[in-house]
């Protein structure tokens, strides 16, 4: 029956989330105490010390389902022990498995100098796709091939680029995509090792400008130095062509713009 679908929730009188239910009527809601197979919440609402609300109705099963998956994964109810059915909230920018990384202390370009033996930063603007039709990263859905594409370039390197194949050993050797039109919220999509006996490659220049990509070391790897969802701090970025990257070297200072 259509209009027939609801979502419900337990909380403590102070406001605290202990249960998300869904049921097809209201009634769903209040059979809990007493009766509920979930001895824990059973336990816990017998006290009779509790508070419920209920959202809906929605038109269909799938609807309600999808709300109640969501607000199992946000709220976290200490007595739900499944995550429901339907699409959870993730974290933007990184796989749920790297999450705790965007909420780890924020680096500076020094640091990232240091803990890299040099780097080379890039941004990585906002939107659907590159000049060349590639598609761009997109922190709703970091796919590890999109982010690779996108952070290798390609870039206004020119003078650099012959400095580096020349000293290899000044080469940056890590390569960092860093996303976030706020610089106040900045952090790595990627990070990649960077092949630096390999910039002079013929393969690296685009076809339609004076562009090169990044030689890139592993591409199986975008978690170089375990850097990938770290956030950064005060790192700027121009609108120039050569602003678009940042080069710092193993000691922490910054190489390029000078």
């Amino acid at each position: 029956m259509a209009g027939k679908y609801f979502v419900y929730l337990y909380r403590t009188n102070s406001g605290t989330p202990k249960y998300v239910g869904y049921g097809t009527h209201v009634d769903r809601a209040l059979s809990h105490p007493g009766k509920s197979h979930n001895p824990k919440l059973r336990a816990w609402l017998e006290r009779n010390q509790f508070d419920l609300s209920v959202a809906g109705p929605y038109e269909s099963a799938r609807e309600a389902k999808c709300v109640e998956a969501a607000l199992i994964s946000s709220l976290s109810p200490e007595f739900n022990v499944a995550p429901g059915e339907g699409p959870r909230f993730r974290p933007i920018g990184v796989p749920a498995k790297l999450e705790e990384r965007l909420s780890q202390p924020e680096l500076s370009l020094r640091q990232l100098g240091r803990r890299t033996g040099g780097a080379l930063l890039v941004y990585l603007s906002p939107g659907d796709f590159l000049k060349d039709g590639r598609r761009k990263f997109d922190p709703a859905d970091p796919d590890d091939s999109v982010i690779l594409h996108d952070i290798e370039g390609y870039w206004a390197l020119h003078q650099l680029r012959k400095r580096w194949a020349a000293k290899p050993k000044q080469s940056p050797k890590v390569l960092l995509g860093i996303y976030g039109r706020n610089i106040k919220h900045r952090f790595v999509a990627g990070a990649a090792e960077i092949d630096a006996e390999h910039w002079l490659d013929d393969d690296l220049r685009s076809p339609r400008s004076g562009r090169w990509k990044v030689p890139i070391l592993d591409r199986s790897n975008i978690d170089a130095c375990e850097l990938r969802g770290v956030r950064v701090k005060d790192v700027r970025f121009t609108n120039i062509t050569s602003g678009l990257f940042i080069w710092v070297n193993g000691s922490g200072r910054v190489r390029h713009p000078e």
